[in-house]
């Protein structure tokens, strides 16, 4: 059993532990502790303010982010980059009262006791079952003409090019074995092969035709 280490004045974010109270219920230690905001008194765990779970009473999380709605779209600021993201000014009621942030692949995500929620979702009321296309690929980008309620199989229509794409064109690789330019196309998981060429543009034509056919309106952007 680790030996028990007294926190008593030491500082962690916003909070200065003041005293040890009473263990919880689980027997966890729990300390007092003041908050820098309005010198308000909280009791936290002593797990959670080593690990920097907790950093204040929750002033924190009510910073939110700064707004700018002077123009003809809302341009937001994440709380952990600083970096700007848009939205319709129609839906700032509706996103002004969560913590938003940058997430891993670009998304605007909060967090809601623990659950992630991406603002793109929440901006358009998405179904359980459906997903949300960015149509242009901005991640950042919020307001509802860059997004639409699709299928899982429309988004991948629309899905960016993998990093390891060699030829810079969705569908279309380089074949060794045939020293020719290959162009295929997925449908619903199934690979349709549309043929080897000897010409680069030859077989990004191919590809592009084939995504009109079978994407239409969900075609790459």
């Amino acid at each position: 059993m680790p030996a028990f280490k007294d926190l008593t004045g030491q500082k962690f974010g916003r909070l200065t532990v003041i005293r040890r109270v009473e263990n919880n219920k689980h027997n966890q230690i729990q300390w007092l502790c003041r908050c820098d905001c309005d010198e308000k008194e909280v009791t936290i765990r002593g797990c959670e303010l080593r690990t920097g779970n907790t950093k204040s009473c929750g002033c924190l999380l009510k910073r939110y982010n700064t707004y700018d709605l002077t123009g003809e779209y809302g341009i937001g600021y994440t709380s952990n980059t600083n970096e700007p993201f848009y939205f319709d000014l129609e839906d700032y009621d509706r996103i002004k009262d969560y913590c938003w942030s940058k997430g891993n692949f670009g998304y605007i995500i909060t967090a809601i006791h623990k659950n992630i929620i991406l603002m793109h979702r929440l901006i358009m009321n998405c179904p359980k079952d459906m997903e949300v296309d960015h149509i242009y690929h901005v991640n950042h980008d919020n307001r509802k003409s860059e997004l639409r309620i699709v299928t899982g199989s429309q988004n991948q229509m629309n899905r960016k090019i993998f990093k390891n794409n060699t030829s810079g064109v969705k569908g279309v690789n380089w074949e060794k074995f045939a020293n020719k330019w290959r162009a295929q196309i997925k449908i619903k998981y199934n690979k349709i092969h549309l043929g080897l060429f000897d010409n680069f543009e030859d077989a990004v034509k191919a590809r592009k035709e084939a995504e009109v056919k079978y994407f239409g309106e969900y075609n790459y952007k």
